[in-house]
């Protein structure tokens, strides 16, 4: 019977990683990674004329992403239709 083999390996592999573990000095993931540091974020005061000009641009970037979306639909069920009379 090969058992006796593999159940060596076994304990000689827990033995070498338990080794592994107490020569590890890293307590925290804050050895690991370092501490956080407080990054600043300064921002760009917005005038009136640039808010503004923001939601123009996005009011338009979603009529047209709307009128895309009608197209798809309206091409989608115009296909389905067309296959459906075609093959019934």
């Amino acid at each position: 019977m090969g058992g006796a083999g593999g159940m060596l390996h076994a304990i000689k592999s827990l033995k070498a990683n338990r080794e592994l573990l107490k020569k590890r000095k890293l307590k925290s993931k804050d050895d690991i990674y370092g501490k956080q540091s407080v990054t600043k974020l300064h921002f760009k005061k917005s005038t009136r004329r640039d808010i503004l000009r923001i939601q123009k641009k996005m009011f338009i970037q979603r009529q047209r992403e709307k009128r895309q979306t009608a197209l798809a639909v309206v091409v989608t069920l115009i296909l389905f239709l067309v296959l459906f009379l075609l093959f019934s």
